[in-house]
């Protein structure tokens, strides 16, 4: 029944008999002598009740129901875990730090890489998954339930190279790194590679590459396949892609194993990916600049590698979070200026987590609590963590779509106890 329909038309009491809102006023009832005149009063009383109940629900008097209480706190002293991209191990590593202090919860969070965070959410080891890949038709259909895609933040993978001697900065296109990754060109000092430089060092190109499935592959292979139509038909976009045969290729698990061999002694004439904080860390100063659309060489900050996610951004269109993602690429926006290497990082997380980590996480209504208290704090308190660590927010459009994909998460159907924290 509406806010705005007509009561039921009631007794015609007199004056003194008019129901106050609230009912704290019976009528006045005259007595008679017997049962029917009990009965005249009981029934009266129902009535009456009946009337002032039936319109203080439904607004006839003006009133307003009766508040509901406020959410209660959110559960404490629950761990949560996840794994995956090794793209989001700075960030991590100050979200568990702050949902902590505010929560009195923890995060516990494994760095295994984007393709082995994908197999522990799988499996149900793990509450939720990091990947800066969205996942394949292969992939969807092998997780345990319905799973939100939630963008939780971005940043650059970077090329990363050593070359002693070579004052750089090195200038790429996708289509030379290809033939790199092809062993097509095989050497710094290649005509192929003299174009855009100088002095390039007569000595043979040591690839490195991810030996584990990682997010940082994939944006790699995404941008190789877009700019050399031999990369896309033989190695494709993939985690971990099956590699071509070069005798000088090196093979390194995780991004900081990768960084540290490129800036090594060993690494001498090495070039590798990772992401931009690594490559910071490890060697500021052997960062490529990388071809983009507009044919500029740009190597990556955090203000270039917004500005490509922004453009690109606004120029397609997103999936819901429940459904396949694996057309999105942020790789390649031709603004002049833009960073083509760029990415969002995603969490996955099952819409009813209790149909994941049976038998091997609580999957109670407390936890799953938690985990929703999680996803918002890290699209809300936790974006301001992100701050001089070389990451990128996402678009609000995106960060709205989240909030609503997590307000959908559920206990087997059945809604979530509000709770703040």
């Amino acid at each position: 029944m509406s806010g705005t329909s007509n009561p039921p038309a009631a007794p015609s009491p007199g004056p003194s008999e008019t129901p106050t809102p609230g009912g704290s006023s019976p009528p006045r009832v005259v007595r008679r002598s017997g049962r029917s005149g009990v009965y005249a009063v009981v029934g009266a009383v129902i009535v009456v009740v009946l009337i002032v109940g039936i319109g203080y629900e439904t607004h006839w008097y003006g009133l307003s129901p009766a508040t509901k209480s406020a959410p209660g706190a959110c559960p404490t002293g629950i761990t949560i875990t996840g794994a995956g991209a090794n793209f989001l191990t700075a960030l991590m590593s100050n979200w568990e730090t702050g949902f902590n202090t505010a929560t009195q919860d923890k995060v516990s969070y494994n760095p295994s890489g984007a393709g082995a965070g994908i197999t522990s959410f799988t499996s149900n080891e793990v509450n939720f998954a990091a990947t800066d890949e969205p996942l394949t038709v292969a992939q969807y259909g092998a997780l345990p339930g319905t799973t939100l895609t939630l963008p939780v933040t971005g940043g650059a993978v970077a090329v990363i190279y050593n070359l002693p001697g070579f004052t750089g900065p090195l200038h790429l296109t996708g289509a030379q790194l290809a033939g790199i990754y092809l062993g097509t060109i095989t050497n710094w000092n290649s005509t192929a590679l003299a174009s855009d430089n100088h002095n390039l060092p007569n000595a043979t190109i040591i690839p490195v590459v991810r030996s584990d499935g990682a997010g940082t592959t994939y944006v790699l292979t995404n941008y190789l396949s877009d700019d050399n139509t031999t990369f896309n038909t033989t190695v494709g976009i993939s985690i971990q892609p099956t590699w071509p045969t070069i005798a000088a290729e090196v093979e390194e698990h995780g991004n900081s194993a990768l960084a540290t061999y490129v800036a090594s002694t060993a690494g001498k004439d090495s070039v590798g990916y990772v992401d931009l904080a690594d490559a910071i860390a490890h060697d500021n100063g052997s960062i490529a600049g990388m071809g983009n659309p507009h044919g500029d060489f740009v190597v990556p900050t955090v203000t270039n590698t917004q500005s490509a996610i922004d453009y690109m951004a606004a120029h397609q269109t997103f999936p819901n979070a429940t459904a396949n993602w694996a057309g999105v690429t942020f790789v390649n926006s031709p603004q002049a200026g833009d960073y083509p290497l760029a990415t969002l990082s995603y969490f996955l997380v099952l819409q009813n987590p209790a149909k994941g980590n049976a038998g091997l996480i609580d999957k109670s209504v407390a936890y799953t609590q938690v985990i929703v208290a999680f996803l918002q704090w890290s699209i809300t308190s936790g974006q301001p963590m992100a701050a001089g660590l070389e990451y990128n927010v996402p678009p609000a459009a995106l960060l709205t779509q989240d909030t609503s994909a997590i307000q959908t998460i559920n206990y087997n159907g059945t809604s979530l106890p509000a709770c703040s924290i």
